[in-house]
């Protein structure tokens, strides 16, 4: 065997150990495991702890990896099929999937907000996850900015996942009452609201 041969399939070897450590640290996260240890991964993954640190330099970096899945897995949920004006019923479809999706999302959430203070790379993910919230909110109820400021920024809290994570931590409501908790919030804030009419917008899948 060559040299060429023997780089390459220690290659291979190393992708498919990170595929596998990747893949368990992932099934930890979403077992309920905030802070899944590296022997707990290495046992789930089926490899030695010491693979574990030789794929992946520090805890961070791991983390990374997880970010990246979990972004592929769940950036394309958020999109809508928008195919009308009424801006009540647009905001009734996004509650819906915005409730499914935090439902499925929350124990990577809970997992990587624990270490956004140490990691650089989590505090930025966690801002920019806050920005698209936002920005998926206004493009559903706002894309004309015919709502009054302030019931919009309103909305954007009662819509959020932190408000999702108050619901389900630190108040204890299951996920089916946190669902209905965040809907009944935003209806009342947009019922009270100035009624800005009909969305100025072209529709679609957005």
């Amino acid at each position: 065997m060559s040299e060429v041969e023997i780089t390459d399939g220690r290659r291979a070897r190393r992708s498919a150990s990170r595929d596998k450590i990747v893949t368990a640290f992932l099934a930890l996260v979403r077992d309920g495991a905030l802070e899944p240890g590296a022997h707990a991964v290495a046992e789930r993954a089926g490899v030695s702890p010491r693979t574990v640190f030789r794929c992946f330099e520090d805890l961070e970096a791991l983390y990374r990896e997880l970010t990246a899945v979990v972004h592929a897995e769940f950036l394309p949920r958020a999109r809508l099929d928008l195919n009308t004006s009424d801006r009540a019923e647009r905001l009734e479809r996004m509650l819906k999937n915005r409730a499914a999706m935090f439902s499925d999302l929350e124990p990577f959430r809970l997992a990587t907000e624990r270490h956004r203070h140490r990691f650089t790379s989590l505090a930025e993910d966690s801002a920019f996850l806050v920005t698209m919230e936002r920005k998926r909110l206004s493009i559903v109820v706002n894309p004309d900015e015919a709502m009054e400021a302030d019931s919009f920024e309103a909305l954007n809290a009662a819509t959020s996942f932190d408000f999702w994570r108050r619901l389900r931590i630190e108040q204890g409501l299951s996920k089916a009452q946190a669902a209905r908790v965040m809907a009944a919030a935003a209806r009342a804030i947009y019922a009270a609201a100035p009624d800005p009419g009909p969305v100025h917008d072209e529709g679609g899948v957005r």
